[in-house]
């Protein structure tokens, strides 16, 4: 080994090395800092809890300000907030790992929330037990017992769980006494708020604080000479928690099955059998995380019309948890789209699919997934890498002022590409060509895979079409379908106040 050679293996190492090193000091100011926002954030929950929680009044569910942040310093969720009013069918979708799960966790009480707040039906939920929250979880796996049957199943929760029941004499008439419980909890509650007191948050209304101070002092006064109904917990009735299994089983069609084992029922029927279960319970609200994600995707379509039908007959809210784009869009009432433990946008399917804020909800929701061409604006024309230009409707030229000769990603979905004219319904269309690479006929449907040499394209349309893999062909893009997203911020610029 020559001297040339021997100090460039040498010089490798010293750089491996010092790489290696910088690695390691930027992983531990990683981890410094992940610790001092958890400490923080750990902090500031502890004073803001001393406080009178007060729920919003339009939100029969409301998370504000959430914050997840695990043992090991990694935050999975960051600053969610979300109202949802009763009956709605909301659904978290997102891809692995954008922290969906997790909120729903919370909101169960299965995991702690780090910091924010969290009500139920107008009730502070954070230090709930999750048992007392009056909720029902459906899960991806069953967890059926397989020792059980169907109806044993179904009734286990009902047997070992304890409901409040008035506490009556024997002709049946409620016994009244003082509430020494709630008067406990008051009397903490009055005592942290006078903590806290000493010392609020900046901005805090004191006047408030008072009136809220003032507001438990009279009700624990009044609680301590005044006799109220009393409650006791107590396990179901054995006939009650019969008709309960019957009801359900009813509304699910199983019944013929509730004699059975978990291991004679199909993937189909044991998603029933966990549905009901949550069913008996009569619950407030419905948690569902991924639950038709291990049936096959006919039984999918199935089920999700099922579960669709469920919520309406029971009249529930729901909260769902899916990576599914297609059952988010045909399932919810709304929609929140995650990422990374952010919300990326909440709306409705049609406005989520036709308006998405940014391109990775424009990415996300939509198969196949919405084209993007790199490009720069300049008065109404979108010039592309390959100097190819693409007309922007003239109604539409005001939106777009201030982007005058800066990057910009136009968006256009591939269901919104034709091949024919006639086809455009709204007759306003630019041309894309290219060599196509790929065709997938789908029966009803084909999907072309384009190519200009520059850009690719997508275009699906309701049929089959003449075109080959090779050809070079001409799609027509419709004008009052497309997007223009900020090629920094890659956030979508807004054209629809204009039409």
């Amino acid at each position: 080994m020559d001297k040339k050679t021997a100090n460039e293996i040498k010089e490798a190492k010293s750089l491996k090395k010092k790489e290696a090193n910088e690695a390691k000091l930027k992983e531990k100011q990683l981890e410094k800092q992940r610790t001092r926002i958890y400490n923080e954030m750990v902090s500031y929950q502890k004073k803001s809890q001393k406080k009178i929680k007060k729920a919003p009044k339009d939100a029969y569910i409301s998370l504000k300000h959430i914050n997840k942040i695990y043992d090991n310093k990694v935050q999975a969720v960051f600053d969610f907030n979300l109202d949802i009013a009763k009956h709605e069918f909301i659904v978290l979708v997102g891809p692995s790992g954008c922290g969906k799960s997790t909120t729903l966790r919370m909101i169960a009480g299965l995991e702690s929330i780090t910091a924010g707040d969290l009500f139920i039906d107008n009730t502070y939920a954070n230090e709930l037990h999750p048992k007392d929250r009056d909720i029902a979880m459906v899960f991806q796996s069953y967890a059926l017992y397989p020792h059980m049957s169907v109806a044993g199943n179904m009734a286990f929760g009902l047997k070992i769980r304890k409901v409040p029941m008035l506490k009556v004499d024997e002709n049946g008439k409620p016994i009244l006494g003082i509430n020494k419980k709630a008067i406990k909890v008051l009397e903490t509650q009055l005592h942290d708020l006078k903590q806290y007191a000493k010392d609020p948050e900046e901005g805090e209304n004191l006047e408030e604080l008072e009136k809220d101070i003032k507001g438990l002092e009279e009700k624990i006064s009044y609680l301590k000479v005044t006799p109220v109904e009393i409650y006791e917990n107590k396990h179901l009735p054995k006939e009650e928690i019969r008709k309960r299994v019957e009801d359900a089983a009813r509304i699910l069609q199983i019944e013929e099955y509730l004699n059975r084992k978990p291991k004679a029922l199909s993937g189909g029927q044991c998603q029933r059998v966990a549905l009901g279960r949550a069913i008996v319970k009569n619950a407030k609200v419905f948690l569902m995380d991924e639950p038709l994600s291990n049936l096959d995707a006919k039984l999918r379509v199935a089920m999700r019309s099922e579960i669709i039908r469920l919520h309406n007959t029971l009249n529930a809210t729901t909260i769902y948890v899916t990576h599914d784009q297609t059952e988010a869009m045909t399932m919810a009432t709304r929609i929140v789209v995650m990422n990374k433990g952010d919300i990326q946008q909440i709306d409705t399917p049609e406005r989520i699919y036709d308006y998405p804020e940014n391109t990775f909800v424009a990415g996300f929701v939509g198969a196949p997934a919405m084209n993007f061409l790199n490009g720069t604006y300049s008065k109404g024309i979108v010039t592309l890498g390959n100097g190819k230009e693409i007309k922007l409707p003239e109604k539409d030229i005001k939106a777009y002022e201030s982007y005058e000769g800066k990057e910009i990603i136009f968006g256009i979905r591939p269901e919104d590409c034709y091949i024919h004219e006639e086809d455009v319904k709204s007759g306003i269309y630019e041309e894309f060509c290219g060599d196509i690479e790929n065709i997938e006929l789908l029966g009803f449907e084909t999907i072309h895979y384009l190519n200009d040499g520059t850009n690719k394209m997508i275009c699906k349309v309701p049929h089959k079409s003449s075109y080959q893999i090779n050809d070079n062909a001409r799609f027509l893009l419709d004008m009052s379908k497309y997007s223009l997203f900020d090629g920094e911020t890659k956030v979508r610029i807004k054209r629809e106040e204009l039409l």
